[in-house]
């Protein structure tokens, strides 16, 4: 915002007052953290060669990591007309996430690729992005590494993982609940026992909470708000 812009009264306050970005100081947002190490080095250095291929692929590296699908309807009438690329959708945005393990026969792919296999977890990203050549093994291990230290939603899904490891639990549930009791405006990221429940057994999977993700399920499960800043 422009410092003109603020309601205060007096033109030369020390502390302004807005009105349109942060409900007149209703919403708060957190400073920035410095972000990790490794994610310093690949996005500032200019002289190794690893940093040059994130900078140049960092679109692919993303994607490799993300939770979930988009679910649109693309207008694909101009996807080859002329001028600068363009996208455009019709009807409502939503966020697409499957079930936690694959289908048989089937490849992991986005929130499976953190619980299924994860022994192979850096091939089987690259092979999610076959298509694309001189994706670097390191990267993306260190980039898997970085998310499972700083990351709470990779926190969450790590947990059905171990829990399938370590019993023979068949029917795993997380739910992933977004915290009502802060501004909806600002992104509510609690630490991991807030935001994860696992729940062994029979359960209703029309509840109203935000996100029920299954053990094996061939349907996707759309949520257009709350989980809109996960992936």
């Amino acid at each position: 915002m422009w410092y003109n812009e603020n309601i205060s009264k007096r033109s030369n306050t020390s502390s302004p007052r807005f009105s349109l970005c942060c409900g007149d100081g209703k919403v708060e947002l957190p400073l920035l953290q410095n972000p990790p190490k490794f994610l310093q080095q690949v996005l500032f250095e200019q002289n190794t060669a690893h940093a040059k291929n994130y900078q140049q692929k960092i679109r692919t590296y993303n994607m490799m990591f993300a939770f979930t699908s988009a679910g649109i309807k693309f207008d694909i009438t101009i996807s080859h007309s002329r001028g600068p690329p363009t996208i455009r959708i019709q009807g409502k945005l939503c966020h697409r996430i499957g079930s936690l393990l694959p289908l048989p026969g089937k490849e992991p792919k986005f929130a499976q690729l953190y619980i299924y296999e994860t022994e192979n977890e850096v091939q089987n990203r690259i092979n999610t992005m076959s298509h694309y050549n001189e994706i670097e093994a390191h990267i993306v291990s260190n980039l898997q590494k970085m998310m499972d230290e700083n990351n709470a939603h990779a926190k969450s899904f790590r947990v059905p993982r171990d829990r399938l490891i370590d019993t023979e639990v068949h029917n795993v549930i997380l739910k992933l609940i977004a915290g009502r009791e802060k501004d909806g405006r600002t992104y509510n990221v609690p630490s991991v026992p807030e935001v994860v429940a696992l729940i062994v057994a029979d359960i209703d999977a029309n509840s109203n909470r935000d996100i029920i993700v299954e053990t094996q399920n061939g349907q996707l499960q759309s949520d257009v708000s709350s989980f809109s800043h996960i992936s």
